[in-house]
């Protein structure tokens, strides 16, 4: 943790020496604009599609302004934007999430949108509330649009779940545990899996945090932290006795568990309405067999998180960056977006003409995100959302691997946490 505050804290040190200026508001967009947008999208089965249709289709109505959109993976992509931004030449937009945009306020990096999105139809009237708190809304000032609401919760294999005797997905973590002990013989089939390999702090954040969410917990309350919240404690219990009964495939990454999924080897994940599209484009076969179901806690609480498109400080062309996060937000494309790639839009409205005709897996996914989505990140803490996570990604791979006692590690992780707050 030591060493990754240190490396942000200097490239945010070398952001500040390059004198990176906020361009004016308002000026007016120059001949021959080249914006560039650096996205993992760009390298993802279905969303590739829809941002290449959609960049192309801004080009058209827009001949002054061309994109430079190329794939850039997720694992290393905040690091590698505060990188370019310590160099003086930063992209026109950026592809950010809830989990990682802290960083990047807490040190300024961020243009203020605030005069743009006044003259956008982007309002509490047409967006999800959750574009105008935080991390997205701060001091008062926006910086971001959301993108897409990614929701996590049971995607699963009904044949797979048929052959065990199981017609319904169950509605307790008691009965899902022991459904996926049933459906778990190991190492070709496995009943449930999750991001338990170590070396990937926010992967495994996330899916820990969607046990603790459903379960009732969370890690902050009113902005400050609660790691070690009882009803924390308890769902860690949870996730360490699926463990040790060896119902997760341990050294694989999220890639491989993924297709595993798709393959008909893993029955159930928590994962994204986007593995429909995975599926689709890499397994076509199993698609009717795939179903969706809400966390089966009795809240049904659902972990989410936001990607989010924002323009760096600096940036060279901040009036037609956001020209085309808002073309790329507007009804149509977002319409779209649902209907390629199978993600939940922000925008209100946005279903397809008999999409969820066509996809009842999808209704799942809606309603969980109009009714049960929690931020997944300790709310109020997100200015120091990375460091947070490791703190406590760290702990559940010592209660995981070594067997550290739960409560205890919890409680070191509280203490952390406030330390690196409180200085």
């Amino acid at each position: 943790m030591q060493a990754i505050c240190k490396f942000r804290t200097a490239v945010a040190a070398a952001v500040v020496a390059a004198g990176t200026a906020i361009a004016p508001v308002g000026s007016a967009i120059a001949e021959d604009v080249t914006l560039r947008l650096p996205s993992w999208w760009f390298g993802e089965p279905g969303n590739e599609i829809w941002m290449n249709k959609v960049i192309n289709a801004f080009m058209e109505a827009n001949p002054g302004i061309k994109v430079d959109g190329y794939n850039l993976p997720y694992g290393g992509y905040a690091d590698q934007m505060l990188l370019e931004m310590s160099s003086g030449t930063p992209p026109d937009v950026i592809h950010l999430t809830n989990l990682n945009m802290g960083d990047f306020l807490r040190n300024d990096l961020l243009h203020p949108l605030d005069e743009f999105m006044a003259d956008s139809d982007i309002n509490e009237g047409t967006f999800t509330p959750a574009q105008f708190a935080s991390p997205i809304v701060s001091d008062g000032s926006t910086y971001g649009v959301i993108h897409m609401v990614a929701n996590y919760i049971p995607f699963y294999n009904a044949d797979l779940l048929a052959e065990a005797g199981y017609t319904e997905f169950p509605d307790n973590p008691e009965d899902f545990m022991a459904m996926a002990k049933a459906l778990t013989q190991p190492p070709e089939n496995f009943g449930y899996a999750a991001m338990v390999k170590p070396g990937s702090y926010v992967e495994t954040y996330m899916d820990v945090a969607q046990w603790v969410i459903a379960t009732g917990g969370h890690f902050s309350e009113g902005g400050k932290p609660t790691i070690n919240d009882p009803r924390n404690v308890a769902a860690i219990e949870q996730f360490k006795a699926l463990f040790d009964a060896g119902v997760m495939p341990r050294d694989v990454d999220k890639s491989t568990y993924r297709q595993m999924w798709w393959q008909g080897k893993v029955a159930v994940l928590f994962d994204g309405s986007w593995m429909m599209a995975f599926a689709r484009n890499s397994n076509p076969e199993i698609v009717s067999k795939l179903a969706t179901a809400h966390m089966p806690w009795s809240g049904r609480r659902t972990a989410a998180a936001f990607q989010i498109w924002s323009v760096p400080r600096g940036a060279a062309n901040p009036e037609a960056a956001f020209k085309l996060i808002e073309f790329m937000q507007n009804p149509e494309w977002q319409t779209e977006m649902v209907a390629i790639t199978n993600t939940v839009s922000p925008r209100f409205g946005s279903l397809p003409e008999g999409y969820l005709e066509e996809n009842p897996w999808f209704e799942t996914f809606q309603e969980a995100s109009d009714k049960h989505a929690v931020s997944i990140m300790p709310e109020g803490l997100e200015a120091y959302g990375n460091e947070i996570l490791k703190i406590i990604a760290d702990k559940i791979e010592e209660i995981l691997y070594r067997d550290a006692p739960i409560e205890a590690s919890l409680a070191e992780a509280q203490a952390e946490v406030e330390e690196l707050i409180g200085g």
